[in-house]
């Protein structure tokens, strides 16, 4: 990653995600606890963690209860090094602790994949006609702003030159290309490419991304990349067919580290933009693995209007279809 915007671009998110699953109408993929900066934790759960060999840091808030209290989830090392999950209820009372959390999060990551490869069917998985994410027609976006006081560059731009095929649960989807290239103070940072499949519901998917990150001209590495049926089981759900108030879903589930929990928090808003003003935008709080928050913005018919990266904020400031005039 880049030390500006920290994040591939078109999702910026790297997120450590475990255990749940909470499924929606538009037969989203389960959801994973989501990670609370620790001020934001109560108390009563906090003197636990500290208790029992964690540190101050986040701790992830579980989509479930037990005797109708919230349950927080905290990864500690026990005295001989090794990773232990605490389950702890609000109100502090430790109820479970899980060991070999590697383990634990590899078989909830395949039985999340399962369940995503029983319910989605891809009839025309390039055909990506989300009305929030209509990328068959797209040509390029351009968004600018800034980042942690950098001025940033963002061309986006569908390659329908580039062919990639995932296999996914005995299934073969073919993927639509997606560039972002990132250009900071004027000089290129990152090019990724990523891929992206809609399913007959219209959850349009994310299966992964190719990263190039560039340092004076020159590429540095390629942190960041990942694909599905290499690196993870589990295709990300990068936005819902259905998007509604309070769904929660991945956009990615690779790792511990590469990962992201979304929320859709408004379904009302208006962004104000170089390119034009956009009503009834739905608006998304992307939630990292350190426990910042990011959001995004989209706009029916055009696709991500505003992206508000930590220490930022970016606005379109042109959209290009391919059946433009």
């Amino acid at each position: 990653m880049t030390p500006v915007r920290k994040r591939p671009s078109f999702s910026k998110s790297i997120g450590a995600l475990m255990a749940g699953v909470l499924t929606c109408a538009s037969a989203l993929p389960g959801i994973a606890g989501t990670p609370k900066k620790w001020e934001q934790v109560p108390k009563a759960v906090r003197d636990t963690v500290l208790a029992n060999g964690g540190k101050v840091g986040p701790v992830d808030l579980e989509g479930e209860t037990n005797d109708g209290k919230a349950i927080y989830e905290a990864e500690v090392m026990d005295k001989d090094g090794k990773q232990k999950d605490l389950v702890i209820t609000e109100d502090g009372k430790l109820v479970e602790t899980k060991t070999d959390g590697a383990a634990d999060d590899a078989a909830e990551r395949k039985a999340r994949g399962e369940k995503i490869i029983a319910a989605a069917k891809f009839s025309h998985p390039t055909a990506i006609t989300n009305p929030f994410l209509p990328l068959s027609d797209l040509k390029q976006d351009v968004l600018e702003g800034t980042e942690a006081g950098k001025k940033t560059h963002v061309e986006r731009t569908v390659r329908r030159d580039l062919h990639k095929t995932f296999q996914f649960g005995g299934l073969t989807i073919e993927s639509l290309a997606v560039e972002d290239r990132v250009v900071v103070d004027g000089m290129l940072e990152e090019v990724a490419i990523d891929y992206f499949a809609q399913d007959d519901n219209g959850n349009v998917y994310y299966l992964g991304e190719e990263v190039d990150e560039y340092k004076d001209g020159k590429i540095l590495n390629h942190e960041g990349t990942w694909l599905l049926g290499k690196d993870t089981t589990v295709p990300g759900l990068f936005f819902p067919g259905e998007p509604k108030i309070g769904a929660k879903y991945r956009p990615e589930d690779v790792s511990k580290d590469i990962g992201e929990t979304d929320e859709v928090i408004s379904l009302n808003e208006t962004v104000v933009t170089p390119a034009g003003t956009f009503k009834d935008c739905v608006k998304i709080r992307e939630t990292l693995a350190d426990g910042k928050t990011e959001y995004k913005y989209y706009a029916k018919g055009v696709g991500i209007v505003r992206e508000t990266p930590h220490d930022g904020d970016e606005l379109m400031i042109s959209h290009a279809r391919t059946d433009a005039k």
